[in-house]
C-alpha cells in the first residue's frame, strides 16, 4: 500500500549522516603576513581561474559573488589591523560592546573582527560610514574614489540579486539601479558574459585599491596633523613625527605594512621612498 502523504510532491532521501562543519576548515591556515590588500589580490587571483573554456552565466554569478566577499574580508581584515596598530581607531572603539561569546573565544589579535558583526558592507556608502564610526575616517571621499564607487554600487546591487533571487531583478534593486531603464528586466535573470565578468572584477579591484589608497591617506594626514579640530585641538596621538625616517621607522612600518602590497602587478614603493614623499607632502 503506498504511503505517500497528499501533501508529498516532492521525494525526500532519508539524511544519513550529519555534515560536519567543524572538519572543513583549514586549522593550519595563516595568512596573518600579508596585508589587506594583498589578501584581496591572492583571493580574487584564485576567483579568475574559474573562467574557463566552459563557462556559463550562472558561473559568473558566482564570480561576482566571490569578488564582493573578497571585498567585504580585505575591509575586515584592514579595520581589523588598523585597531591593533592605530592608537586613536582604539579610543575609538574603547566603548564599543562585543558579545560574550567573542570576547571569550576570541584571541587579542582577532577581537577587533566582533565589532563588525553588526556593521554591514553591502554598498559603498555602509562602507565609508563603518570606517568612520569604527576607526574615525571622516576625510571628504576625493572625485577618483567618488566615481568608482558608484560604479561599485550598481555590482552591490547585482549582488543581492545572485543571492536572495539566484540571479533575478527584483524591484528594489531595479529602483536602486534606475527604474526608468530596468523595469522591462524585472524578474528577469541576470545573464553575464565572460566580457561583463572582467569589466566587473576590474571596478570591484579599483574600488578596493581605490579604498586602500583613501584610508592610507587619511590616517597619514591625521598622523602628520595630530590635531583634533573636534575636540579643542587635543592630540589624537602622543607622540609628534619626528620626520627623521631612522627614528620614525618603526612606527610608520606599522602603517605601511598594512597598506602596501607585494602581490599587484606593481608593486608599492619602498618604504623609505614611501616615507620622503610623505614627509615632502605639505598638509592642507
Amino acid at each position: 500500500m503506498d504511503k505517500t502523504e497528499y501533501y508529498e510532491l516532492c521525494k525526500i532521501p532519508a539524511v544519513t549522516s550529519e555534515f560536519n562543519t567543524e572538519i572543513i576548515f583549514e586549522t593550519c591556515h595563516d595568512d596573518s603576513h600579508l596585508s589587506p590588500i594583498d589578501l584581496f589580490i591572492l583571493n580574487t587571483k584564485e576567483l579568475n581561474k574559474i573562467v574557463s573554456n566552459e563557462y556559463t552565466p550562472a558561473l559568473g554569478n558566482l564570480i561576482l559573488l566571490g569578488y564582493i566577499s573578497a571585498t567585504e574580508s580585505y575591509l575586515r581584515t584592514l579595520i581589523r589591523r588598523l585597531i591593533l596598530v592605530d592608537e586613536y581607531s582604539q579610543t575609538i572603539i574603547a566603548e564599543k560592546n562585543v558579545s560574550y561569546a567573542a570576547a571569550y573565544h576570541h584571541s587579542k589579535e582577532l577581537l577587533p573582527e566582533a565589532l563588525l558583526e553588526n556593521y554591514s558592507f553591502a554598498n559603498p556608502y555602509n562602507i565609508f560610514n563603518t570606517l568612520k564610526d569604527i576607526i574615525g575616517i571622516k576625510k571628504n571621499i576625493p572625485s577618483y574614489l567618488m566615481s568608482v564607487s558608484k560604479e561599485f554600487f550598481k555590482i552591490c546591487e547585482l549582488r543581492h540579486c545572485c543571492v536572495h533571487r539566484f540571479g533575478k531583478l527584483g524591484s528594489k534593486n531595479a529602483v536602486k539601479l534606475g527604474m526608468d531603464k530596468h523595469s522591462c528586466y524585472l524578474e528577469k535573470p541576470i545573464s553575464l558574459k565572460k566580457e561583463h565578468v572582467d569589466e566587473l572584477a576590474n571596478i570591484v579591484t579599483n574600488f578596493v585599491k581605490a579604498v586602500n589608497n583613501y584610508v592610507y591617506e587619511s590616517i597619514l594626514d591625521r598622523i602628520k596633523k595630530n590635531k583634533n579640530n573636534e575636540k579643542k585641538g587635543e592630540k589624537f596621538y602622543k607622540d609628534d613625527l619626528t620626520w627623521n625616517f631612522n627614528k620614525d621607522k618603526k612606527r610608520f612600518k606599522k602603517y605601511y605594512d598594512i597598506f602596501s602590497t607585494l602581490e599587484d602587478t606593481y608593486p608599492s614603493m619602498s618604504i623609505k621612498e614611501a616615507y620622503n614623499k610623505f614627509r615632502e607632502n605639505p598638509s592642507d
